[in-house]
């Protein structure tokens, strides 16, 4: 009986440990930008901090926030970060879900 409360409270105590971890995570992930916090000037605009993606070569490409949350098709603004794709200049390009569909038949044609 007393190993049953034993693993019960191990267990807990993992999942405490565990929660609070996640939860400092988010809270250094939501501190530090989301991941904006490279020193590497955008590819599109010169700014920073900006965020490293790998393009469909391998190779880092930077970008700042603004440019990842901005179509690079429409021009709309969006509050999220948005599909991305490596254009032909070798710079990867962030469009709304529309602009992506239409990026991605085109490529298919």
């Amino acid at each position: 009986m007393i190993r049953k409360s034993m693993k019960k409270a191990v267990l807990g105590i993992v999942c405490a440990v565990f929660l609070m971890m996640s939860a400092g995570c988010s809270a250094v992930s939501s501190i530090t930008g989301g991941g904006y916090t490279s020193d590497e000037p955008c590819a599109w605009c010169g700014e920073t901090p900006t965020k490293e993606f790998k393009t469909s070569g391998g190779d880092p490409c930077y970008i700042c926030e603004e440019h990842t949350h901005e179509c690079g098709v429409c021009g709309k603004n969006f509050d999220k970060e948005l599909n991305h794709y490596t254009n032909l200049m070798g710079i990867e390009t962030f469009v709304c879900d529309d602009c992506y569909q239409d990026v991605q038949d085109m490529n298919q044609n």
